[in-house]
């Protein structure tokens, strides 16, 4: 695949690119990179807003062609994860749940084929979960974890119980003379 700077455009022009890339020679903090920043969220906008025509107007056939390299373009993998992180990041950042909006584009998709398919219609459930848990990380000093930190890596197993009893009573041996075990 070619670079970033030879490739067609997409959403972002080469000049975008290499606004993001590098700088470009933009300042930071300038007019020039409040346009920049500008023009590169209004395209985004843009094409979210496009993908509902895609969705309407694209023949099957070339949204086929677009994905028939799929299995062996690492690149065009790598642009599908990228934009579901950014669309979930996106998201979580409005306090939004990606799962609503997963739920109802899979639910849409998969009534859109079973129409094409059989014409029958078909009841979607579509299960989507996220849990995340606190993990050790072993270039941080286990003293810079909060005590709830200290908490959720004991109950997630990454810590046993004495060293985190020992931790909380170094940490609040000053507080009154309690013994914290």
């Amino acid at each position: 695949m070619a670079s970033d700077g030879e490739r067609e455009r997409g959403i972002l022009s080469t000049k975008d690119r290499n606004y993001l890339g590098s700088g470009a020679g933009i300042a930071p903090k300038s007019s020039a990179e409040r346009v920049a920043r500008s023009r590169i969220r209004k395209r985004l906008y843009s094409a979210y807003l496009d993908f509902r025509l895609l969705i309407d107007e694209l023949e099957e056939r070339d949204r086929r062609s677009v994905f028939e390299d799929l299995p062996d373009d690492r690149d065009f993998h790598r642009g599908i994860i990228a934009t579901l992180e950014f669309t979930y990041l996106a998201l979580k950042e409005q306090n939004l749940d990606f799962k609503d909006y997963l739920v109802e584009a899979v639910t849409n998709a998969e009534e859109k084929l079973a129409r094409k398919e059989s014409e029958n219609r078909v009841e979607v459930d579509v299960e989507f979960n996220v849990e995340t848990r606190l993990v050790l990380d072993e270039t941080r000093d286990i003293s810079d974890y909060s005590d709830e930190e200290i908490g959720e890596l004991l109950m997630n197993g990454e810590i046993d119980g004495e060293l985190a009893a020992r931790l909380l009573q170094e940490r609040h041996s000053d507080n009154k003379g309690r013994d914290i075990a």
